[in-house]
């Protein structure tokens, strides 16, 4: 598999995910409504049943050969599709008050069909992954340069990977950087599922990701100053240790795990089904 093969696989899947999602979530909403008077609750409870639906059907969708898995999709127009997508990314915010990006490469990760490396070596496709995640650490660090030294209400140094602050917003490059590597997380996790990878070496695997990408150095095809590298060199771990905090609080989530069980329990029955096996309509329950 080529590095962009598994981008696309990526992309593709994250896009399903939060489509799906947006297709369902008013369903889900009116399921949640008979059930809880509560409207934080409400609104929780049917982000959950319309995240499960989002992911499950995206996975049979990947697994079998269907006119139209998701029946909520079903004649819609690619500007309607696009809305869904719209729709799904801010609603799944709302509810969960993170990136969604961030929570579907979760997913994302699972889904897709990643070579793991033999023994201690990596993968060309890793291996750049890496190289992207790498220059957006150094975006990020750049971003900090040029801003410090000034107040700005708590400073930018403190700003979340992920978490989406009153005016709905994240830096690009921490959002991007943090959907990569859950991506990443979530794909060696699935390839020890698969029995692709052994724990121990997996464990091994994402300690050498993490080490390569929050390297306490700048690129050195790039030139940057003296002072630039010396305020790299001191800001490298600090942001090593942010963004995998917050990374792992959604890739081992309850949430993350729950619908991740649910998976596992239907994927053996995904690869007995017949071509043109029928899914079933989305959030009947």
């Amino acid at each position: 598999m080529s590095f962009e093969t598994m981008e696309g696989q990526r992309r593709d899947a994250a896009d399903s995910i939060l489509t799906k999602f947006g297709a369902a979530i008013e369903k889900a909403e009116q399921n949640a409504a008979s059930k809880t008077t509560d409207p934080g609750m409400r609104k929780l409870m049917a982000a959950r049943i319309a995240l499960e639906y989002a992911v499950l059907a995206t996975a049979r969708e990947k697994q079998v050969n269907t006119e139209m898995v998701a029946t909520a999709l079903k004649g819609a127009t690619v500007d309607q599709q696009a809305h869904m997508l719209k729709e799904g990314t801010a609603a799944l915010g709302r509810a969960y008050r993170i990136a969604p990006e961030v929570l579907v490469n979760a997913f994302a990760g699972k889904l897709a069909d990643v070579d793991m490396p033999k023994g201690l070596g990596s993968t060309p496709e890793i291996d750049k992954m890496v190289d992207s995640c790498r220059n957006l650490v150094t975006s990020i660090v750049k971003d900090e340069y040029a801003t410090r030294g000034r107040f700005e209400g708590g400073g930018s140094r403190t700003d979340s990977f992920i978490a989406l602050k009153s005016e709905g917003m994240v830096s690009p490059a921490k959002n991007e950087l943090a959907a990569r590597l859950a991506f990443m997380e979530a794909t060696i996790d699935a390839a020890v599922g698969k029995g692709a990878i052994n724990q121990v070496n997996a464990d091994m695997l994402k300690e050498r990701i993490e080490a390569q990408v929050f390297q306490p150095r700048p690129p050195q095809s790039l030139e940057f100053s003296k002072e630039f590298v010396s305020f790299f060199e001191q800001r490298g771990k600090g942001l090593r240790i942010e963004a995998m905090t917050e990374v792992r609080g959604v890739t081992q989530s309850q949430t993350v795990q729950d619908i991740t069980a649910r998976l596992k329990e239907m994927m053996p029955a995904l690869s007995r089904a017949p071509s043109d096996h029928r899914a079933h309509k989305p959030l009947e329950r």
